[in-house]
């Protein structure tokens, strides 16, 4: 079958807008716009449509006005979801929602959570905030100092900072404060019992039971391991989770409860603090440790997000059970934007708009190779402070939001080379099989998609400033290498190779001037083998508790790579994992017990398509026995054969196993059938006269060795029992002392 190209499959990547065409083009961007059915909200392989995104990505509060009053609705909504993004985080914040004890007002965010589910979206909410009427701390507002607002950044790490509610000032302090009455029972909701009610339980479980049908995931606080976010100590959030947990829990039972978006830096074991405490409550075993998944937050260097995650899985397994992790915000903000702020001045931990992309790109693919689930862009749009557009974000009553450009989209808007990274993402970066990265001592970094429904897909970028020239090993002679703008070209291998130019890492606003936060520019190379391969498998029983199992598998287009085997016992057992991503094509099983076994296998090609799994093959290690007895004779002569004048001898005779144990219904006669289901083997036939023991001129037991091989269909054995006359019996004295 001839391989449909990347062209074939879908037009050239392009960025679509929904809403009139933007003040300020599109750097970089060209080709034909996506067909409108890749377009839909829906998830994975679309037959009739395409290849859609896969609900990986996220993007964080999509749901903004226009910040100009001059477009109605939600405008940068469709940009997100043309850019793939099925989700929305934003707050659930508890002062705006009740702004006095017992007044809830939500119009609001009632229609804001209709408007996004309408428009197919997801929805991350955050419980965040104290009012300040349920504050434990003093209510003092701090000041923003915009005069510092992209110069003064640490130099170990970077996060953006809080965003104000109203600027120049900052949230009250008490609102990062725990809740009064948190160490309560977390549904102690009266004073009739003389002591303060659980403020904090009480308003997650009013949100997430009005918003059970519509909200199906929460973060408990956004990181909490900021003092400018929480000031209570790991010990006071350890309590907020636990009542957010049991709280969520019984409002919506099939609710998923965030760990609250770790910064990471400033307190990197503010998490094992709290998971110490978690994992020593008796408790915490029957609430999943108050937790379903971890989420992080990390920013402008793109290794990290393989490289801490990795760390923070590891350290999350020291206290508790593996979850999953979510990174529920990354990017970097961008300094070379003078269409918004002039004049251009990079600093610390900051990229240019191209670079930017490439940060996209490199995120997306680290966050996929280290076993994230979900990926949360930081912001659809800038939500830039200077509202009036005047050159500076200090104007009272007019200017709030972000001091830094972080979004995919200006205010008005355009769009910036980010936005068509991330559309490359969730275009072709989608519903693989299996990701695996490799770091290779020149420097290239190297994140393969297997299995994804445009074929096999490389990631690639060089992490030092020197260009390269990488040699990429081919699978088929020609690719569509794409970059990071969505521009393709067919490229075609020599020797076995496709020859790439990686340019060289810039973003080098790190710690020092040698430091690169962020890699080259970042290319696809897809190989578009999309027809899994099929499997074959075989068994033959080779003993009472081994069978050999072989398998083999074709592919139309690449080599078979490796296969899953499986099996069960019987033909209703469950499957279960046998051999896992195996190169062999054959083995010996050890069954646990005697009986029919089947196995079936599926293969992995060269471009990591997986096949469906085989027709099942079975084999029995068991054997359909029936012993004939003709005949129990005395034989008196001891010749084996009955003559004429020996007579019938009536016996009990019994089919015994190699330890005696019987193995088919004993049966009394002179003659008899005996059969049973057995595995090969060494086994008796057992012949007891009736009345034995008896005095001599009798007959004497008898035990005949049978042997059963392997082997097809049933085995019928024949015998003539003759029994030896019992003659005489000695009788030795019994001496107790």
């Amino acid at each position: 079958m001839n391989k449909p190209s990347v062209q074939s499959l879908m037009a050239v990547l392009v960025v679509i807008l929904a809403i009139g065409a933007p003040p300020h083009p599109s750097p970089g961007l060209s080709g034909h716009p996506l067909p409108s059915s890749e377009l839909r909200s829906g998830e994975g392989r679309g037959p009739e449509g395409g290849v859609r995104p896969d609900g990986f990505v996220g993007t964080c509060y999509s749901f903004y006005p226009d910040p100009y009053g001059q477009v109605p609705g939600r405008p940068f909504l469709p940009l997100m979801i043309q850019a793939g993004s099925r989700w929305d985080r934003f707050d659930f914040s508890w002062p705006r929602l009740e702004p006095r004890e017992g007044q809830w007002d939500f119009a609001a965010q009632d229609a804001l959570v209709g408007d996004l589910r309408t428009a197919g979206m997801n929805i991350l909410g955050i419980l965040l905030w104290t009012p300040d009427w349920a504050a434990t701390g003093e209510c003092i507002t701090t000041t923003v100092a915009l005069a510092a607002k992209r110069e003064a950044r640490p130099a170990q790490w970077y996060a953006p900072s809080p965003r104000p509610t109203i600027a120049p000032t900052g949230p009250p302090l008490c609102m990062t404060t725990p809740p009064r009455g948190l160490y309560e029972e977390w549904n102690d909701w009266t004073i009739a019992d003389n002591d303060p009610i659980n403020y904090w339980g009480r308003f997650v479980y009013t949100i997430t039971y009005r918003y059970r049908d519509s909200v199906k995931h929460w973060e408990v606080w956004n990181e909490p391991d900021l003092s400018s976010f929480w000031s209570g100590t790991s010990t006071d959030y350890a309590q907020l989770l636990k009542v957010a947990y049991r709280a969520t829990k019984a409002a919506c039972p099939d609710c998923t409860v965030l760990f609250g978006g770790l910064a990471y830096y400033e307190k990197p074991n503010f998490y094992r603090w709290v998971l110490n405490q978690l994992k020593d409550d008796p408790d915490a075993p029957a609430h999943n440790y108050y937790f379903d998944a971890m989420a992080v937050h990390l920013y402008s260097r793109s290794s990290s997000i393989y490289d801490v995650t990795q760390t923070i899985r590891n350290g999350m397994r020291e206290f508790v059970p593996d979850r999953p992790i979510w990174l529920t915000e990354t990017g970097v903000p961008v300094w070379d934007d003078a269409s918004v702020i002039s004049p251009t001045l990079p600093y610390i931990w900051s990229a240019t708009q191209e670079e930017a992309a490439s940060f996209v790109l490199q995120s997306y693919a680290n966050a996929r190779a280290v076993g994230l689930v979900r990926y949360f862009f930081f912001r659809a749009h800038d939500d830039y402070c200077d509202k009036n557009r005047d050159g500076d974000c200090a104007d009272k009553g007019i200017d709030y939001g972000m001091h830094e450009l972080f979004g995919l989209a200006r205010n008005d808007r355009s769009l910036r080379p980010a936005y068509a990274a991330l559309q490359v993402a969730t275009t072709y970066l989608v519903s693989p099989t299996l990701v695996t990265s490799v770091n290779y001592a020149s420097g290239v970094r190297r994140v393969t998609f297997w299995g994804t429904p445009w074929g096999k897909i490389s990631v690639l970028w060089n992490t030092v400033p020197t260009p390269m020239t990488f040699a990429y090993p081919a699978i088929l002679p020609t690719a569509t290498l794409v970059d990071q703008a969505g521009v393709t070209r067919t490229i075609t291998a020599t020797g076995g190779t496709y020859s790439l130019l990686l340019p060289g890492a810039t973003a080098n606003n790190g710690i020092s001037p040698s430091d690169y936060i962020i890699g080259g520019r970042t290319y696809l190379v897809i190989e578009a083998d999309i027809v899994p391969p099929t499997a074959t498998a075989q068994v033959t029983a080779t003993g009472a508790l081994t069978l050999a199992v072989s398998w083999s598998g074709t592919d139309d287009a690449t080599a078979i790579w490796r296969y899953d085997v499986q099996a069960r016992e019987g033909t209703t057992g469950i499957w279960a994992t046998w051999l896992n991503f195996t190169t062999a094509t054959s083995a010996l099983y050890t069954a646990s017990r005697p009986g029919l076994w089947c196995f079936r296998a599926r293969a992995w090609d060269s471009a990591g398509n997986r096949g469906d799994w085989s027709e099942a093959a079975c084999a029995t290690t068991l054997r359909d026995l029936r012993v004939v007895v003709e005949s129990v004779f005395g034989d008196a002569d001891g010749d084996g054969t009955q003559g004429p004048d020996e007579l019938p001898v009536t016996a009990t005779l019994r089919l015994l196993d190699a330890v005696g144990a019987g193995v088919a219904p004993p049966v009394v006669g002179t003659s008899a059938e005996l059969t049973a289901t057995v595995p090969p083997g060494p086994y008796w036939l057992d012949a007891v006269p009736l009345g034995w023991p008896s005095p001599p001129s009798g007959w004497l037991p008898r035990r005949i060795p049978l042997e059963v091989p392997l082997g097809p269909g049933p085995l019928e054995i024949r015998a003539r029992v003759g029994l030896s006359p019992h003659r005489a019996s000695v009788f030795l004295p019994l001496v107790c002392r």
